[in-house]
């Protein structure tokens, strides 16, 4: 094998990785104050918000999976110094949304007070989740402007501004949380409304700013972002072709999470609250390794467009030793804080105590997840999104029945159903690796 291209070198991916990690720890840092914030407010709004915050990012994620495959697509074309290619993949990404933001906003406005009868037995919080989510629909359109100049940025490899502007975003997240929710500093106290508006507004701050960049900031006249080039049937079946499958792992993925929060409800208010807890610095553990899970995604699509595929198991080595660095650099946070990683979400000694085995099995886990991720990630950059799609279907189906199993012992206890996650990422690792070391996706067009 011929020596590694310097853009698959340790110092790039990180140089790639480090501001969507910025990102994701930005964005989480408002998952945590939102979580930190709600749970004074009771236990019931905690678990009510989670779940209807799950219930957002599924629609929003179905339309994600779009996106990703257009960053795919783009990412390909930089490779291929197609440049102009990525203003209309552009285009036809946006119009997409646009699409598909106006079926979620009026979905929340008028179906989802009859779905949630069937999902949530709570009477008080499905009227938390009602409230919420209607108050949240109207950041829809803002999210999808903001994750399309993501997909632009992130597949020709410029992430330096979306380590810029989502702390930036993220900081006045949190201002706008106190303030509304609490109604400080002159401002209405909303409750759970104000979670959501709090992030309506600071996403609409993020467009303002990713715009403003656009435009003076990046040659957008190389890619023709702003040039209309049109909509092509042909090229709209392309990405339906490679994003379909994303869509619906999306809303796999996603559903998985609803589903299992939806086994912990049964159990009870406390085990919701004290899961939601765990969910919120489970997010802040997996942030360095989404990164890299989006760093090996477009570098594996910029690869294969240079027609160096067989640089990909380098790539994919590499990245692998990043990630497994840093995920035994975060477990020695548990040995020194334990069940004290929760105390700033309650002051129950009890809700404590019932969480401490659950976060032992989430940092014990994340070295895996780590190489789920990071081999799930580079097998969706060669363009192989169907074969991801199966992937993924069989192994949520095994962790919802794992999940669902485990929560009916005798005697259960919450950490119970939590341990499924082992079963899930083993399950998970095991197919993408054989495939990636067996299949056939060298080859593959995008």
């Amino acid at each position: 094998m011929s020596e590694s291209p310097a853009n698959i070198s340790y110092n790039n991916i990180l140089r790639i990785a480090a501001p969507i990690m910025v990102s994701g720890l930005s964005m989480t840092l408002v998952n945590l104050t939102d979580t930190l914030f709600l749970s004074k407010l009771g236990e019931k709004e905690l678990g009510g918000v989670g779940n209807a915050g799950l219930i957002f990012f599924l629609l929003v994620f179905i339309g994600m999976g779009f996106n990703t495959g257009s960053q795919i697509m783009i990412s390909r074309r930089n490779g291929e110094r197609n440049y102009a290619s990525i203003g209309s993949l552009y285009q036809h990404v946006s119009f997409f949304l646009l699409l598909w933001g106006i079926l979620i906003f009026t979905f929340l406005h008028t179906g989802l007070s009859e779905v949630l009868q069937y999902l949530v037995e709570s009477d008080d919080i499905r009227d938390i989740n009602v409230r919420f989510l209607e108050s949240r629909s109207f950041g829809v359109f803002f999210n999808f402007i903001n994750i399309t100049f993501f997909a632009v940025y992130i597949g020709t490899t410029k992430t330096k501004i979306i380590g810029i502007v989502t702390p930036i975003t993220a900081l006045i997240n949190v201002a706008l949380d106190y303030c509304l929710i609490f109604g400080k500093f002159g401002f209405p106290a909303w409750g759970v409304e104000g979670a959501a508006w709090a992030s309506n507004l600071a996403e609409l701050t993020a467009t303002l700013i990713l715009i403003s960049y656009t435009i003076w900031g990046l040659d957008h006249r190389k890619y023709r972002l702003f040039q209309w080039q049109g909509l092509d049937r042909d090229r709209f079946m392309r990405m339906f072709k490679i994003s379909t499958p994303l869509m619906i792992q999306n809303t796999i993925s996603f559903s998985a999470w609803l589903g299992f929060f939806m086994i912990i409800e049964h159990l009870g208010t406390d085990e919701l609250a004290v899961s939601h807890m765990v969910r919120s610095l489970y997010m802040v553990l997996i942030i360095p390794v989404l990164g890299l899970g989006d760093t090996a995604n477009t570098l594996t699509g910029n690869l294969m467009g240079q027609g160096l595929s067989n640089h990909v198991y380098t790539l994919l080595k590499r990245t692998n030793v990043v990630g497994l660095a840093i995920a035994a650099g975060l477990l020695p946070l548990y040995f020194i804080f334990g069940g004290n990683l929760l105390a700033p979400f309650t002051d129950r000694p009890e809700l404590i105590e019932m969480g401490k085995p659950v976060l032992s099995i989430i940092f014990s886990v994340l070295f895996v997840f780590v190489v789920v991720i990071v081999g799930f990630r580079t097998l969706s950059g060669t363009g192989k999104t169907l074969v991801g799609l199966g992937i993924e279907s069989i192994s949520v189906f095994i962790y919802l029945i794992t999940a669902w199993y485990f929560a009916h012992f005798d005697s259960v206890e919450l950490y119970h159903p939590w341990l499924s996650e082992y079963v899930y990422f083993g399950f998970f690792a095991s197919l993408v690796y054989l495939y990636l070391w067996k299949g056939k996706w060298q080859d593959t067009k995008v």
